[in-house]
């Protein structure tokens, strides 16, 4: 029986954190037992080195005490770290990332935000936010806020806002990386108009291959190449396929394998699953747990090791090690 290698994985984008705001005790909680496609258990067996954790401000949240929500998101977030210490750790900086590279003992945290409502319009918050160690943010969801227009808002088909501007120019300054999932066409290309910085599209896929608001035009993800960003392919079906009930783990690796071919590298792509935040799975990939069945298709399809390595792990490690802030430059700007 030929052993395949275990490939090392980064997920950027996970909206687990929504599902723990709704733990009530904390005390007797267990992140190895709890249910669904991420925890504590099923990121140690799918080798996840770094998983995203967004802050999702949802719908009942958007119009009324988004910041409050998004606050008590990032609480979860903190209690889940200190509960899991031994196994889990915070993901802040150039140094943290090289740290685990080496190591590969816990599974990396990175804190973001999905939905620029957080702000409730006002830029002050933005180095609060990264005081409490959020690192990326989201401008939009599927609809408008004062940012700009989300995905969705298909007749007006609206850009960036003035303030959406000085938000990307003020996270630039703060080395806070810009996530342009969800937002609309005009609006990803007014974000890279005036962004100077690598972005990254945290949980798409290809409209060439699944025609669907959510997903990228070809041309996109030639830009997000170009600017040396990173797509993060995402599993939900009905962003892999018009058919979404006859989804395999094939048309996850024709997803992949049509980014790579478009950037004109494997560079630049990588996974954001969007676990916890959907609700129909590609049956071969119903966790965190089963990412060596990706890495095994991915071979099968072609792919070799590290071309495999790079898009499980490699490609992430490299951006983060530059668009994160360094530790020591941080301490020494204090």
């Amino acid at each position: 029986m030929i052993r395949l290698p275990t490939y090392a994985v980064v997920d950027s984008h996970c909206d687990t954190l929504s599902r723990l705001y709704h733990i009530k005790n904390w005390d007797d909680f267990d992140f190895n037992t709890f249910k669904g496609p991420i925890n504590l258990s099923n990121l140690k067996t799918g080798s996840v080195v770094i998983q995203f954790f967004a802050v999702f401000v949802d719908q009942a949240h958007q119009h009324s005490g988004s910041l409050r929500y998004a606050l008590q998101l990032i609480e979860s977030f903190n209690k889940l770290l200190k509960k899991n210490s031994s196994a889990m750790t915070f993901i802040g900086y150039q140094e943290d990332v090289e740290k685990l590279k080496l190591h590969k003992n816990k599974v990396g945290c990175l804190l973001t935000i999905e939905g620029g409502e957080a702000l409730e319009g006002s830029l002050e918050i933005l180095p609060l936010l990264y005081q409490l160690g959020v690192r990326s943010i989201g401008l939009t969801w599927n609809h408008r806020n004062l940012l700009a227009d989300g995905c969705h808002e298909r007749e007006s088909a609206g850009g960036l806002s003035s303030f959406g501007k000085k938000v990307i120019a003020t996270m630039e300054e703060l080395n806070m990386i810009v996530d342009l999932a969800h937002i609309s066409e005009k609006g990803f290309w007014d974000a890279l108009a005036c962004t100077t910085k690598p972005f990254i599209v945290s949980h798409s896929n290809c409209k060439s291959l699944c025609d669907h608001p959510r997903n990228l035009t070809d041309r996109q993800i030639q830009a997000i190449s170009k600017r040396e960003g990173m797509l993060g392919i995402n599993f939900y079906p009905p962003f892999l396929s018009t058919n979404a009930k006859k989804v395999d783990i094939n048309r996850v690796v024709d997803h992949i394998e049509h980014a790579c071919i478009i950037a004109g590298t494997y560079k630049h792509v990588g996974i954001g699953s969007d676990f916890d935040g959907i609700d129909q799975f590609v049956a071969e990939l119903s966790s965190s747990a089963h990412y060596h069945r990706l890495w095994e298709a991915l071979l099968r399809r072609g792919f070799n090791d590290s071309q495999v390595k790079a898009i499980s792990s490699d490609n992430y490690f490299e951006f983060l090690g530059k668009a994160l802030p360094s530790y020591m430059s941080y301490e020494g700007n204090r």
